[in-house]
């Protein structure tokens, strides 16, 4: 049976170099705090677009719009040709839930008309999505949190995060207070939520006073909600006949599938930049650990004099590297949960919410103990090559 040391040896080996250990335990938590983030991060991106998906939802827009509802325009009566012609579509309490929306990125600006504060006079870029009553049959998720539903031409609704998105206090949006753009002024009248979904960084107004202030025609999109595979088909079949309204239908699914794709590229930094911040703390931490052996060097040599195996020797050092990773890991952590939980991120017209998760918490935290694995192995190499003899005489 193989001898190992105690335990205790790793732990009090710790304490003998108290500046060095404390450097390499930060460098852990750092780490692990930076991989919580950028995994929380990756993952509130994609769970607000796939949490904005519905799986009964199709989109009807125009096939010239190169499937962006913000560039496309289709007629307002789509949405009454749909829920007259197509036999598939959901009725909730009698109601087709058909939704026509105008989607529309804007200039805003905070308060009525000549209030006099900087915050009124600064226009800031957001969303803004023109709706009927409908839309609430259609988007499932959203919820009125606070206040009511609009109910009429001069009033709104804002989502839980457009004051983040709009980088303002959340009293500006408050039920209460007054929001101008493209021209008019609204009052909010109530405050919504979604979670895990872009809906909350919006702003909802009455469709009809929208497309008069935008000076349009005709509308971005209808959202429709249908039966089973068989209402897409449809659905489909309807858009295909239909030529002279020049639609496109795509599933909601594959809509916002195709937008968080678009953000590939800046997970893939999230990612690269987590990576090289853990090799360098990997580099950082087995740099450390080969300088602790080589100090010890006659240390090492008398404990295998005294019987102890270089597997021995290896275990301490894994086990010393460990527990230095697991506490950095666990500090990291700590400061990610209170730095991170409940922040929210803007991006593009949007804004969602960190997804500060069980997996983003086991990603930092099996980060941290993999810089305290890997960073042993230089050291774990030098002490089984160590020649006891020489490094007895302190050559």
């Amino acid at each position: 049976m193989r001898r190992l040391l105690p335990f205790d040896y790793a732990v009090l080996n710790l304490a003998r170099r108290p500046a060095r250990t404390l450097l390499t335990a930060f460098s852990c938590a750092l780490v692990a705090g930076l991989l919580v983030a950028s995994t929380a991060f990756v993952r509130g991106l994609e769970r607000s677009y796939a949490g904005t998906a519905e799986p009964d939802t199709a989109i009807l827009l125009n096939a010239a719009s190169m499937k962006d509802v913000v560039r496309s325009a289709v007629a307002l009566a789509v949405a009454d040709h749909v829920a007259a012609d197509v036999a598939t579509v959901k009725k909730i309490d009698g109601e087709p839930a058909v939704s026509p929306e105008i989607h529309l990125a804007t200039w805003l600006r905070v308060g009525g008309a000549g209030g006099g504060s900087d915050l009124a006079d600064e226009p800031k870029a957001g969303f803004v999505r023109g709706v009927t009553s409908r839309a609430f049959l259609v988007h499932p998720a959203v919820t009125l949190i606070d206040g009511r539903p609009a109910e009429s031409d001069d009033e709104v609704i804002v989502g839980r995060l457009a004051a983040d998105r709009l980088e303002v206090p959340a009293a500006a949006l408050a039920p209460g207070q007054r929001l101008r753009f493209e021209g008019g002024e609204f009052t909010i009248v109530g405050t919504f939520a979604a979670p895990g979904t872009t809906f909350e960084a919006e702003v909802w107004a009455p469709l009809q006073r929208l497309k008069g202030l935008s000076k349009r025609d005709d509308i971005s999109a209808v959202f429709v909600r249908v039966e089973g595979a068989a209402g897409f088909r449809e659905l489909e079949h309807f858009a295909a006949r239909r030529r002279d309204l020049e639609l496109l239908c795509m599933t909601s699914a594959s809509y916002y599938g195709e937008l968080a794709a678009y953000f590939g590229p800046l997970r893939l930094l999230a990612w690269s930049m987590a990576v090289l911040i853990g090799l360098a703390a990997l580099l950082t931490g087995a740099n450390t650990l080969n300088a602790a052996v080589q100090e010890r060097t006659k240390e090492l040599a008398t404990l295998r004099t005294l019987g102890y195996r270089g597997f021995a020797l290896v275990t301490a050092l894994l086990q010393e590297s460990l527990v230095l990773a697991a506490a950095g890991g666990l500090l990291g952590l700590l400061l990610a949960r209170v730095a991170l939980a409940g922040s929210s991120v803007r991006l593009a017209m949007s804004a969602f919410t960190l997804a500060v998760d069980s997996t983003s918490i086991t990603t930092g935290l099996a980060g941290a103990l993999a810089l305290g694995l890997l960073g042993t192995l230089p050291a774990a190499m030098r002490v089984l090559r160590l020649p006891v003899a020489r490094a007895l005489q302190g050559e």
